[in-house]
């Protein structure tokens, strides 16, 4: 009978162990980041603006706001997702990324950001 106790207590004692860590594992809330075009994007992208190159059939920059702060900021200009290009905060939340290698206007066919919180 005693026996029957120390396993009942044992079990009881795993089972609230098992429950602690549970709740605190998904009580971790992760900063704002995502990639994405719907509801998973973290940020608002607004006030877009393309520079062009000296050539004119090329992009050099992108320039954009986003609706809150970020740590780290990249963007893709091609669907393919083969280069993306580290970009840096002017001031607040406003972003400047260089395209280089320049990208030709006829490849560019996205604008793909992906952000990282602080």
């Amino acid at each position: 009978m005693h026996r029957l106790f120390r396993i009942q207590i044992l079990a009881l004692m795993s089972v609230i162990a098992f429950c602690t860590a549970y709740a605190y594992a998904s009580s971790e809330r992760p900063s704002p980041g995502g990639e994405g075009v719907s509801a998973i994007s973290g940020w608002n992208v607004s006030n877009i603006q393309y520079r062009l190159a000296d050539g004119p059939s090329k992009t050099s920059s992108v320039e954009f706001d986003l609706d809150g702060p970020a740590a780290t900021v990249k963007i893709s200009v091609q669907s393919s997702g083969a280069s993306f290009f580290d970009c840096v905060n002017t001031s607040g939340t406003h972003w400047y990324c260089i395209i280089s290698p320049e990208v030709g206007i006829s490849e560019f066919d996205e604008l793909k950001v992906i952000a990282l919180g602080n």
